[in-house]
């Protein structure tokens, strides 16, 4: 895991950006950052609502222009899942090769962000507020934010896109469109990290509803691929399916791409997955 004690360049931003509203507080190259990539790497500090919280930052090297900026949402939960240098150098480089600069956060209660995880409640401000990073960034362009999102993930991308985040087009992989259905799927462990983060649905179902797409799908009005392997054994695949037949019927733009032994994460369909994904986002940059 990355800490803040494990990098160096410090750059203190507090103070040197204009304006009350502006989210980044820290921002900090990782000077020891190594990838079969040829890009930059940098941990953040932002401000969302109390909290400050931790995030990323890798973008290609080369030109100092803008590019797309691609907001890369984790799946897990508080540390589970948090993202890790290997990740960072491996997924987030790659997307950054392609030509954007990716910003992903930690969320609340991951890596040392402040707070209490809310698993998709009030911590979609975190999700919400790189877009103010975005504007902060001189090699972003704040006016083409892609999303993508990995289970959890899934559920921030949706919630901060049904809050009015200025997001292009979005992606999703094996992503939870169905609290209700997801809790009832899983094994006794996850359904104790969900009744822990959430609430148990029989007491708080209006909690589940609002972490929900499937309850309110007119509010996904950015075109949305959605990717899903047909052997996920965390998410079922029948939640991208009605997802997808819900955004197709009101007449949105979607795509569902399914994998006929892809598990949750499509371990096996990287080069595949991530092709449709690029070729989706080319469409509207």
């Amino acid at each position: 895991m990355l800490k803040r004690g494990s990098v160096a360049g410090l750059v203190l931003l507090l103070g040197a950006c204009s304006g009350e509203e502006d989210a980044l507080v820290e921002k900090n190259e990782l000077s020891h950052f190594t990838s079969d990539f040829d890009v930059s790497a940098w941990e953040i500090v932002y401000k969302s609502d109390d909290y400050l919280i931790d995030g990323y930052v890798v973008r290609p090297n080369g030109p100092e222009d803008e590019y797309p900026t691609l907001i890369i949402n984790r799946g897990g939960n508080r540390d589970f899942g948090e993202i890790t240098e290997q990740q960072l150098a491996g997924l987030h480089a790659y997307w950054a090769d392609k030509g954007y600069t990716v910003i992903a956060s930690q969320y609340r209660e991951g890596g040392d962000s402040e707070g209490e995880d809310e698993f998709g409640g009030e911590d979609v401000t975190d999700v919400m507020q790189l877009e103010q990073v975005a504007k902060e960034l001189t090699f972003a362009d704040e006016e083409t934010i892609f999303m993508l999102g990995y289970s959890r993930g899934g559920i921030m991308a949706y919630r901060a896109i049904a809050e009015g985040m200025d997001v292009t087009a979005a992606a999703a992989v094996g992503g939870v469109s169905d609290m209700m259905d997801t809790y009832e799927f899983r094994g006794p462990r996850m359904k104790r990290v969900l009744v822990d983060l959430v609430g148990h649905p029989a007491e708080v179902p209006e909690a589940y509803a609002k972490r929900s797409a499937l309850e309110w799908p007119e509010d996904i009005t950015v075109p949305l691929m959605l990717l899903h392997g047909e052997a996920d054994e965390q998410v079922p695949l029948d939640q991208s399916v009605r997802l997808y037949e819900a955004l197709h019927e009101l007449g949105f733009e979607t795509e569902l791409v399914t994998y006929e032994e892809g598990d949750h994460g499509l371990s096996d369909y990287f080069d595949e997955y991530t092709m449709e994904i690029d070729e989706w986002f080319y469409k509207y940059k």
